[in-house]
């Protein structure tokens, strides 16, 4: 077992605590104590060790619904992606079975899955199954407005994002989305306000200028373009190695300017 840092042990003994006061009152069966044994690993990076007491637990009450999604969390983690997906799916399976059970976190485990693997027909279908269970969730309702737009479904992604902006109107993951469904779309001022609007709200956000740059960009002003894409850069961007693929900027691509920023910021 590797060690245990003191935030990670923190966890553990406040695990153990919770199993000696609730063993006094008697109420602790054991798939639970497994499955608060493997949450703690869990939370502590203890991926593991949390399947471990994750299959410890399962080996005495195999349908528990609850330690099969975190068993597939751990798993996923692990990288051991098609055993994620098996496990997620038994939770699915036995969910629907049983009552006023949660399977939400099983439903986002599949959809991340697929999103992976570039299914973004079925990452489609299991985050509109998760939405059914909150429809005005912010977050679903944007990763539903990012899918559709990998699938080319403009009108279905504007509808999701306009949904998660409504919600949370200073959302940033939310406004981006919005603003780059209404750029493919074609329409540009609105892109344009929507990524000022992030601007307004965080002044530090990346993502305000590297959206106007895509604007920029689809209008050929590739002088302006690279200049704020290079201020989003500083801003320290996400993912600096998607941006010279990103197909919002095609117009630039063979720019030598844009290939060089791209690059050294790619390092």
């Amino acid at each position: 077992m590797k060690a245990i840092g003191t935030s990670q042990a923190l966890m553990l003994r406040l695990a153990c605590l919770t199993f000696a006061l609730l063993g006094l009152l008697g109420c602790v069966s054991q798939p639970t104590e497994h499955r608060v044994r493997a949450n703690a690993y869990f939370r502590g990076g203890q991926y593991s060790e949390a399947l471990k007491e994750c299959d410890l637990g399962l080996a005495t009450k195999p349908d528990d619904v609850g330690t099969l999604i975190l068993r597939a969390k751990a798993l996923f983690e692990l990288d051991r992606l098609p055993e994620a997906k098996q496990s997620y799916e038994r939770a699915v399976l036995l969910g629907k079975e049983k009552e006023k059970t949660y399977v939400g976190d099983a439903y986002m485990g599949l959809a991340i899955l697929a999103s992976r693997a570039n299914d973004w027909k079925e990452a489609r279908a299991e985050f509109e199954r998760l939405l059914e269970t909150d429809p005005s969730d912010v977050g679903t309702n944007t990763n539903l407005a990012r899918v559709c737009i990998e699938l080319g479904d403009y009108p279905a992604a504007e509808e999701h994002a306009r949904a998660a902006v409504a919600v949370a109107g200073e959302d940033e993951a939310a406004l981006f989305t919005l603003g780059r469904v209404l750029l493919f779309e074609g329409k540009l001022d609105l892109a344009r306000s929507t990524f000022a609007r992030i601007a307004a709200v965080n002044p530090r956000a990346s993502s305000a200028p590297y959206g106007m740059a895509m604007v920029l960009a689809k209008q050929g002003q590739r002088g302006e373009a690279i200049e704020k894409l290079t201020q989003a850069i500083a801003l320290k961007v996400p993912n600096p190695k998607e941006m010279a693929f990103d197909p919002a900027f095609a117009p630039l691509r063979s720019d030598p300017e844009f290939l060089r920023i791209t690059a050294e910021a790619s390092k």
